[in-house]
């Protein structure tokens, strides 16, 4: 049930090493994606600053999650305006904030984060490279120098509010990411684009040559690093100043203990009168909710430990999260795939690198924030081009397309969806589409088998039949011809839907019309009760003693001492090794009497070494009644033929079959040539007895009496059960097994 624990045990110190260097990186990511979202929301961008904070810091230690990293999101830019222009102001929609908060807590300790387990991997596997294919989209222009949009922003239509201050009058607005990127190709400015290359070449050198051999040593420091040095050499040497303040991150300068104080906006508890706090309060907490739990699902299909996250414990620590972002004036938050992307690219180990990006946030607003502004957004950009990359991995593409259509076509349709749309409703389409083809390929399983013995007919279902399979079931029954006898085993069924009850039972009700005799049995929440089908049970019952009577006074009619005659041993000549179908009576079909035959039957008239029944009998008929002739009969129809045909499981009778199979595998190139079904199962119950009539020959009792007496006889035969005529395929052991005696002569 996911239980909510408030224990709380910091990891070992020793992931320190690896959590320190992946802070920074996330760090340095999240303080412009912070500074962008804040922008584009239409807020004070010390709001989006404090949530990065919040997040980092307090949600980083309240959350089960050690390495999805929490902050303002993309996802809530649009919700953001909207409230703040509903509810009038920026300190109003704090209080919707504050207020998702607490319902995010009530989620929490609900339970509803257990709605994240339903999320199909195909529809997480497409979210991470959407994720990936937005963050090259997006980041692509700010690697050029084109900084028209700002930073962080995801949705696919530009909005005004996500056009950088310096682009207002550019005629962005109202394009979208495909046409801003293509536009950026034709505005590259010379100067970034270099800071661009040598910051993603050196992130690209060092994650490939020098991360495992120098992990303390954190990467994106070095690429920060490499593009404030290529600035300063192209700006020293080339006598331009290409970059201007779009470029730079840029933190907004506090200057004073007043200015600190300032920050912190408080919310207007006056609108909690407002119908549209309650809906705005709502809105956020549900999608930051869903987000959040998608995001956290993400982080831990990237996780190279796969630590497990208690999604329930994460909404309570986005909750308190929220309540406190709200209080203190900051943006509402979500987990963030982004950040949390390039904390695990970056070798985080544990939640230390949440909490200590959090802190390195607050620090640098507070002491450097002039030397943050130093750093070209063309460096950032790079990391998440570079990160970008490595969530659109072309393999995952591959093995989602291995996988089948079902697992494909989600993937991709959750994949554009994201990107032409926003994450949650690009999900909720992805999600859509995985029930559909989920409800498709369950559609096409074998859910019920259909027995067909001809006046008789078996229908097995399966464990799961629900309302999807009614258009099956409906074809199958109405199928069934005139004279037949239906049987419907619920036997292994542990959920049978109403509707599937009703047509069966609708079924049953007007069988008696088209003379179909209907059997339900296993299904619980049926009445099972046959009256009729049990007053017929028991007379096909006693018929078999009034059967028994009147061949006895046949039998002494032709001969008074017919039994007397039997009853003092047998002679039989013959043994007759057959198939258990009750279309193929020994005697009868023979024409023989009782005593003239000694007959042993089994599934597809086998002849098994490891079969003691079989084998006792071949040697009492054989060493004992010294019969003269032992036939092997198959019979063309043979069920047990045509089940070792298949590629299906049939229970504990497969264990039997596969000596057929084996049949299968030593003529499998002449069976493969045989294009007509029917012919080549023909052709199978042939060759199935004459390798039985060869297992026969390789057993020492009969090499012994043939030796010593000169018989048995072993013949191979083939009934034919539509014309009732015997077949024998004159097989001769000698001719067509010229090694035998070399390999299998034991007298």
């Amino acid at each position: 049930m996911n239980p909510i624990s408030f224990n709380y045990k910091f990891p070992p110190l020793q992931n320190l090493k690896y959590d320190i260097p992946a802070s920074i990186a996330v760090f340095f990511v999240a303080v412009p994606l912070c500074l962008g979202i804040a922008h584009a929301s239409g807020a004070p961008l010390f709001s989006g600053l404090i949530t990065g904070i919040v997040g980092g810091i307090l949600v980083g230690f309240l959350s089960s999650s050690n390495l999805s990293v929490s902050g303002p999101a993309a996802g809530l830019t649009a919700i953001a305006i909207s409230g703040i222009q509903n509810l009038g102001s920026f300190e109003g929609f704090l209080t919707a904030t504050f207020l998702a908060g607490l319902i995010q807590l009530t989620l929490g300790f609900l339970r509803a984060g257990s709605v994240a387990s339903y999320i199909p991997n195909t529809v997480i596997k497409g979210m991470l490279s959407a994720i990936g294919l937005i963050l090259i989209l997006k980041e692509f222009p700010h690697m050029i120098g084109y900084d028209v949009e700002a930073m962080g922003v995801e949705e696919f239509n530009i909005t005004r509010e996500d056009v950088s201050d310096g682009y207002q009058n550019s005629g962005v607005a109202g394009s979208n990411s495909l046409t801003l990127f293509f536009n950026s190709l034709l505005h590259i400015n010379k100067g970034v684009l270099l800071i661009g290359l040598a910051s993603f070449i050196s992130m690209t050198v060092w994650e490939k040559l020098y991360h495992k051999r120098f992990k303390l040593v954190p990467g994106a420091l070095l690429v920060v690093m490499a593009g404030m040095l290529v600035q300063f050499i192209y700006e020293r040497f080339s006598g331009e100043a290409t970059l201007t303040a779009d470029h730079f991150v840029n933190i907004p300068d506090l200057g004073s203990m007043a200015a600190i104080s300032n920050v912190f906006i408080r919310p207007d508890f006056s609108v909690f009168n407002q119908y549209g706090l309650y809906v705005t309060a709502f809105t956020v907490a549900a999608v930051a909710s869903i987000e959040t739990l998608l995001s956290t699902e993400a982080i831990e299909k990237l996780d190279p430990a796969h630590q497990i996250t208690n999604p329930n414990q994460e909404l309570v620590a986005q909750g308190i999260g929220n309540t406190l972002s709200g209080l203190l004036g900051g943006l509402p938050m979500t987990a963030v795939i982004v950040r949390g992307s390039v904390n695990v690219n970056s070798g985080a180990r544990s939640k230390y690198s949440t909490i200590i990006h959090g802190f390195l946030i607050a620090v640098a607003i507070l002491f450097f924030a002039f030397l943050m502004n130093k750093i070209p957004l063309a460096s950032l950009a790079a990391i998440l081009v570079f990160t970008g990359l490595k969530l659109l991995n072309p393999s995952m593409f591959m093995k989602e397309y291995r996988l089948g259509w079902s697992q494909f076509i989600p993937f991709i349709v959750t994949l554009l969806a994201i990107v032409f749309t926003d994450l949650l409703i690009g999900v909720i389409i992805g999600l859509v589409v995985a029930f559909i083809a989920i409800s498709m390929e369950d559609y096409q399983a074998t859910i019920f088998r259909v027995v067909d013995t001809g006046t008789r007919k078996r229908v097995i279902l399966g464990d799961n039949v629900n309302f999807l399979y009614k258009p099956k079931l409906i074809k199958v029954l109405r199928s069934v011809e005139p004279g037949t006898t239906l049987e419907i085993d619920g036997s292994n069924n542990r959920y049978i839907d109403r509707d599937i009850i009703e047509i069966i039972q609708e079924f049953k009700e007007a069988s008696g019309q088209r003379n179909i005799n209907v059997i339900i049995g296993g299904i619980k929440t049926m009445d099972n009760n046959n009256k009729d089908f049990h007053e017929e049970m028991q007379e096909s019952y006693d018929k078999l003693f009034k059967n028994n009577r009147k061949w006895i006074a046949e039998k002494l009619d032709e001969d008074p001492n017919y039994f007397k005659s039997r009853a003092g041993g047998q002679t039989p000549k013959y043994l007759f090794i057959g198939c258990s179908d009750s279309r193929v009576p020994a005697n009868e079909i023979t024409g023989t009497e009782a005593g003239e035959m000694f007959v042993q039957r089994n599934i597809a008239n086998m002849v098994v070494h490891t079969d003691v029944n079989l084998m006792s009998v071949l040697q009492y008929s054989v060493e004992v009644l010294n019969v003269k002739h032992v036939i092997v009969c198959g019979h063309y129809g043979c069920g047990g033929v045509r089940a070792a045909m298949e590629d299906q499981a049939h229970g504990l009778i497969d264990k039997w079959l596969r000596n057929i199979k084996d049949v299968v595998r030593l003529h499998k190139a002449e069976l493969d040539a045989i294009e007509d079904h029917e012919l080549k199962h023909r052709r199978l119950v042939e060759l199935n007895v004459r390798e039985q009539v060869l297992n026969l020959f390789k057993t020492s009792y009969i090499q012994k009496n043939i030796q010593a007496y000169g018989f048995p006889q072993v013949h191979g035969w083939v009934y034919d059960i539509n014309d009732g005529k015997l077949i024998d395929l004159k097989i001769d052991v000698k001719k067509e097994f010229p090694d035998f005696d070399d390999v299998y002569k034991l007298y």
